[in-house]
This record gives structure tokens, sequence and C-alpha cells, in this order.
């Protein structure tokens, strides 16, 4: 759950984003994972879900790197939105075997907070590929197009698979 003051509006990076409340100074904790809070599905927890309900999951909940599952967060945690570049991003500090995200910088109140696209394993489908490729000429998400293919029986394209 976030651990600062944060409100959601509109995003000029993309549709609705979180944004700082007050002043975060750099190296402050702004979201940990908290159990019976935050939710972690597993391929099969997913395969078993209806499309709709399935594609929301995959929308709002990230893949961490090293881990299985998609994290779905039940704040506004689930409206960071990716950039290269960004104002937060992952630390030393874990919370129940996920890493914590934390103030990269001094944060001003009112600004956006973003996560690195670099360390979310689903990023190239939540950016889509122009913007992907845009924001990096390099990288592979294989681990996650895997992991996504096996939950939702589908290829990353949305082609039935098996």
């Amino acid at each position: 759950m976030m651990l600062v003051p944060t409100y959601l509006d509109k995003s000029p990076i993309h549709g609705i984003g979180v944004f700082a409340t007050d002043f975060i100074p750099r190296g402050t904790p702004v979201w940990e994972f908290t159990p019976d809070a935050d939710q972690v599905f597993s391929a099969g927890d997913l395969a078993l879900l209806l499309p709709l309900q399935r594609e929301t999951i995959l929308f709002y909940g990230y893949i961490e790197p090293g881990r299985e599952g998609v994290v779905l967060c039940c704040d506004n945690a689930r409206h960071f939105n990716l950039l290269r570049g960004a104002n937060c991003g992952s630390g030393e500090q874990s919370a129940h075997g996920y890493v914590s995200t934390l103030a990269l910088r001094d944060i001003a109140a009112g600004e956006e907070l973003t996560y690195p696209f670099e360390e979310d394993m689903d990023a190239r489908r939540k950016l889509g590929e122009t913007e992907f490729l845009r924001q990096t000429a390099q990288g592979s998400d294989g681990e996650a197009s895997q992991f996504l293919e096996s939950a939702r029986g589908v290829d990353i394209e949305g082609r039935r698979i098996r």
C-alpha cells in the first residue's frame, strides 16, 4: 500500500496518474507490499477468471522481476505510470518478499509519481510496442510474456494458444 498521501488526477503521461499530496524527500519509502490488502495472482488464479476480470488485473497489476504472479495493488499505487527517468523506483528495502518503492529524488507536492518501465516485467504489453520502443532501444520481457501466455491462454497479441 502507499506509504505517503496521494491523489488521482488526469496524467499528461497516460490516462489517470497518482500524484503526491505533499512534498516527498528523496529516499522516502512510498509503497510496500501489504499482505491482506495487496494481492498476488498466480498464472493458475488468472486462468480461472473470466476474460474481463483477467484483463483488468493484468491492466492494473504488475509483474516484479524475479517473482511469479501478478501483483495487484489495492490503492492508488495501481495508477503509477511507467516512464524513463521516473521519480520512484525500487531500492534495497523489501517488505514481505517484494521490493519496496522509494522516491529516487525529491518529489514536489502535486507532481505525478512515476515508475521505471525497466522494473515492470510487463512494460512492453502495457506501453504498447511503439511507446516501449520509443522509451528503450533494448530490453527483453520474455519472462513476462511466457507468464502471461500461461495465465491467459493467449499469446501477447491476444491469440488463443493450446
